[in-house]
């Protein structure tokens, strides 16, 4: 389970990129776009934007123009916070982070509309909801005169694109769990917090600037929304508005946000009466590496009736559990609880249900004689944030 903690995470960063694309499709507020040259599987692509369409605009309103959505298999080879080049190799393209670690660029928006950075609109390079919504949020808000602050743009867009998918649509949740440990771990000084509320979108800055934009921007807003109990932007930001020290406001956010209990108050969601909810509450929770955060999976494991939700509940406490040393009576307790999970769940998906079987078979006899990696890719939907 080890190796779960080896994957690099994926992140929307705003970067740009030259190169010739073609309208492949048309949908309804939206145009889908590839490479001249190259093929895609289109209903791949269009049953992770819609679905990601959709959610933006119940929350933000309707567009007001087409939306061009640019996709590909592969990555972005970042030079800089607002640079990068396309690459169609999904697996050989990393950025190493100092203080961070790697991470792979998947997803990213350009508001040139031709100007040095070429062609405008979404580009996305991976068939997945929770990016396009991501990079959604920001071409909704690219039609706006007024120029948002970039913190606070990413972090509304990484709440909006933390989530998981239920019957066809995108439930948000909003706990990102990796910057939530990141931040902990590498904590911000005043100075870097001070230099972060400044960057723009507009402006070079560094890729390791980029990523924290977006951890500190999701830190502040997620403190918003939990106070606002709304996700209406213009709230949001004219809360924090009201003060009249940006630099210690952003403090007091932060902080609130990176205490211990936050994650876990935030957990209650596992009790919540929607199991779409509760599946988007569930899934990502193994990055948070922690024990009390496992007792709450495995709790809710012991009432949950619904499959996908049971399913997201039992592989982030195993992946959980890879990550700590467990007392031994909590890792009894947590085998007693997934095990059968793994063994008895039956998901809509065949090869789904195959992998966890899989993930049973592998922890009850051995791991080295089944492919737990490729188990863990199959049911990617139910833990990777």
């Amino acid at each position: 389970m080890s190796r779960i903690s080896h994957l690099l995470p994926v992140l929307a960063l705003t970067c740009a990129s030259c190169t010739t694309w073609q309208p492949t499709q048309e949908f309804e507020g939206w145009t889908l776009y590839v490479q001249s040259g190259e093929t895609l599987e289109v209903d791949e692509f269009y049953s992770a934007v819609q679905p990601a369409f959709d959610a933006v605009e119940r929350q933000l309103g309707p567009f007001d123009e087409r939306v061009s959505v640019h996709a590909w298999n592969g990555g972005v080879d970042m030079s800089g916070g607002t640079r990068g080049v396309i690459h169609g190799d999904p697996d050989n393209f990393a950025v190493e982070i100092e203080g961070i670690g790697p991470a792979r660029v998947r997803a990213f928006h350009s508001r040139s509309g031709g100007g040095l950075f070429g062609v405008s609109g979404v580009f996305v390079g991976t068939a997945d909801t929770g990016t396009a919504v991501h990079e959604l949020v920001h071409a909704h808000f690219a039609e706006r005169k007024e120029r948002l602050p970039l913190w606070f743009e990413e972090g509304f867009a990484m709440i909006m694109g933390d989530g998981a998918m239920r019957a066809g649509r995108w439930q948000h949740d909003g706990l990102a769990c990796w910057p939530w440990r990141k931040l902990r771990e590498e904590p911000l000084t005043d100075e870097d917090i001070a230099h972060l509320l400044r960057v723009t979108a507009t402006a070079n800055h560094s890729v390791k600037d980029n990523v924290l934009v977006h951890f500190l921007g999701w830190a502040i807003v997620f403190d918003l929304y939990r106070e606002v109990g709304s996700l209406d932007w213009k709230l949001l930001l004219g809360r924090f508005r009201e003060a009249t020290d940006p630099l210690a406001e952003a403090r007091r956010r932060l902080t609130r946000t990176l205490l211990e209990e936050t994650p876990l108050d935030w957990l209650a969601r596992l009790q919540n009466d929607d199991p779409a909810v509760r599946l988007a509450a569930a899934r990502g929770t193994w990055k948070l590496h922690s024990s009390p955060a496992l007792t709450m999976l495995t709790r809710a494991l012991r009432h949950e009736e619904d499959p996908e939700v049971r399913a997201a509940l039992a592989v982030n406490a195993l992946a959980t559990a890879g990550q700590r040393q467990l007392r031994r009576r909590q890792e009894g307790w947590m085998w007693r609880t997934v095990n059968p999970v793994l063994r008895d769940t039956v998901l809509e998906s065949d090869e789904e249900t195959k992998a966890l079987r899989t993930l049973y078979r592998a922890y009850r006899y051995g791991s080295r004689r089944y492919d737990t990696q490729a188990a863990l890719d199959r049911l990617n939907r139910f833990w990777e944030e």
